[in-house]
């Protein structure tokens, strides 16, 4: 509930009284809501000066004094630039809970195109067309829906994967899902990086939810030829229901995807992880993968395909290029293949 064209939406505006809305927007106001309920330029500027409350933006301020939390900070940007503005960016990302590094020394608000307003220390103006289209209607202060914000944010970032985890970790929190990702992706047809969120929210569609499973897709499973995996298997273990990236299931062979990062040594724990996964070949294994599959795919997939083959699967792999590393092995994947 909050401020829009001089009411407060779902109320009257005239049937709250200023210290009702104020606590409705968590402290921060207008000059016009102060004006609206007989408090002068002249108070504002005196309670200003005795420490009372503190102007954020040109014509908003708060009722206290001392930092302002991040929530009231919103608010007050929201007021400096309404009614004909949104919260988005960043900032809407984190008011959705997304888990993320958001930061909070900047404020984002998407605004019509068509405005030309002044600019203020502190927040982040982004001109949308059809900016109607893209706003909650039941959210206060008006925020854009969450696919908008993930994407638009996703396409600002510098690194392609970055842009792509962003998309993917959506999904994963179970905060969206792909289809409705897609559904967006029609409407906003100039996003940056359109084509690209397309093709990796179709695979997330099949059940890649982080960036490591995605390159496991793609570069291992598909690009060497192996079975296709069931992605997000179900399952419960002593602690409760957990979930088994890719699973599969005709030759019992689970396959987990470590995203942790920041380990001391990650050369020796992608050698510890070899050296493991060794050791459970010849029982029903789970082999696990970390960061180091986005360098040496070929090296998962060669991996794989010996445990599947030593589980029963008689295909083989097929090298990914002329480059692969998987070529070596081959005759040797072959010979546990005809051994079994």
């Amino acid at each position: 509930m909050g401020t829009r064209g001089g009411h407060v939406v779902g109320v009257g505006w005239n049937e709250l009284g200023f210290e009702e809305v104020r606590r409705l927007q968590l402290g921060a106001f207008s000059r016009g809501q102060a004006n609206t309920y007989g408090v002068s330029d002249r108070t504002l500027a005196v309670r200003c000066r005795n420490g009372l409350i503190q102007r954020v933006y040109r014509r908003v301020y708060v009722d206290f004094s001392g930092p302002l939390p991040w929530a009231t900070r919103v608010w007050a940007a929201w007021l400096a630039y309404g009614p004909e503005a949104a919260v988005g960016g960043e900032t809407a990302l984190r008011r959705y809970g997304l888990d993320g590094a958001w930061g909070d020394q900047v404020i984002w608000l998407d605004i019509p195109h068509e405005r030309r307003v002044r600019s203020q220390a502190g927040i982040v103006l982004t001109r949308c067309r059809d900016l109607d289209g893209r706003v909650v209607g039941s959210r206060e202060p008006p925020i854009v829906r969450l696919e908008v914000a993930v994407l638009t944010v996703a396409s600002r970032r510098t690194r392609p994967d970055d842009a792509i985890a962003l998309v993917l970790d959506a999904c994963r929190q179970r905060r969206t899902t792909p289809q409705r990702l897609l559904a967006e992706l029609d409407r906003l047809q100039r996003l940056p990086r359109r084509a690209a969120f397309v093709e990796v929210l179709k695979d997330a569609a099949e059940g890649a939810e982080s960036f490591l499973e995605l390159i496991y897709l793609r570069k291992v499973e598909r690009a060497h030829g192996l079975p296709t995996a069931v992605r997000q298997v179900r399952a419960a273990n002593g602690r409760g229901t957990v979930y088994r990236d890719a699973e599969y299931e005709d030759y019992g062979l689970i396959v987990e995807l470590d995203g942790r990062a920041g380990h001391e040594d990650a050369v020796s724990r992608w050698r510890d992880m070899g050296r493991d996964n060794a050791a459970l070949m010849t029982a029903k294994p789970t082999l696990r993968f970390g960061y180091q599959l986005v360098g040496d795919p070929c090296a998962a997939a060669a991996q794989v395909a010996r445990v599947l083959q030593i589980r029963g699967w008689r295909g083989q792999p097929t090298p990914c290029g002329p480059t692969c590393s998987l070529l070596p092995t081959l005759s040797d994947l072959g010979s546990a293949a005809h051994a079994n």
